[in-house]
């Protein structure tokens, strides 16, 4: 189980310090995980609906990654309008669904559903944890997937990216410890500009036209957009 509770470590380490919880049996550790790391703050919304666009609220308001996690089941399902709209205004979200095993998918067990690519295209990427961690490769790929999950959302358009998450009984790890040596992957920002050829030529576009229209839509706030607005109205 320490592959999946290093996840919090992770979190934490790649800045998701904000985790929104959903709690049930089967997201257990990883609710533990979060809830006892000194450097994340947890809050407990039942609802997953609600829950979802809390978090998405708490990302706009903070400009910073936020953590979901809920049970298995229909429980993901509920998180479907939050994220839509998390996609749509490129907010950055991580999804995090506890899942049954993969054997006992589609042998009618309880809450049990098919959790791959749960949110189809309104994510940037979905992932698949292992279920066993014995090998040493499981370990290392959980590591990588955390850091590429968390640096997807937070890359140029940011958005939503959901992680699954299929967990073995028993669900409740009598202790927990944190791995500060956990593999942890940045990349480095780039500004995306126009070359000057590219301007001179917009430029010339603009001015050919007697009328312009500016559309206003949804946005961060943007000191230097809105002095221009301004001096323009």
């Amino acid at each position: 189980m320490q592959p999946i509770i290093n996840i919090a470590e992770i979190c934490a380490q790649k800045s998701v310090r904000s985790v929104i919880l959903s709690p049930g049996s089967r997201c257990a550790p990883l609710t533990l995980a979060f809830v006892r790391h000194p450097d994340i703050i947890t809050k407990t919304i039942s609802d997953e609906r609600s829950a979802a666009f809390i978090a998405l609220g708490m990302a706009l308001q903070t400009r910073q990654t936020v953590g979901l996690l809920c049970t298995s089941g229909t429980a993901g399902l509920n998180y479907s309008p939050a994220v839509a709209e998390a996609f749509c205004q490129q907010v950055p979200l991580i999804i995090f669904t506890a899942d049954r095993p993969p054997e006992w998918i589609d042998q009618l067990d309880g809450q049990t559903i098919r959790q791959q690519n749960l949110f189809g295209r309104n994510v940037k990427a979905s992932y698949q944890l292992p279920v066993d961690y014995n090998h040493p490769d499981a370990a290392w790929y959980i590591e990588r997937i955390l850091s590429e999950a968390i640096n997807q959302a937070e890359e140029y358009p940011k958005g939503p990216v959901h992680i699954n998450v299929p967990l073995r009984e028993p669900l409740y790890p009598e202790t927990i410890e944190f791995d500060e040596g956990v593999k942890i992957i940045s990349t480095f920002p780039g500004k995306k500009t126009l070359s000057l050829d590219l301007q001179e030529r917009l430029q010339t576009e603009v001015k050919s036209f007697k009328k312009i229209l500016i559309v206003a839509g949804q946005n961060n706030p943007n000191p230097r957009l809105t002095e221009v607005i301004a001096r323009i109205s």
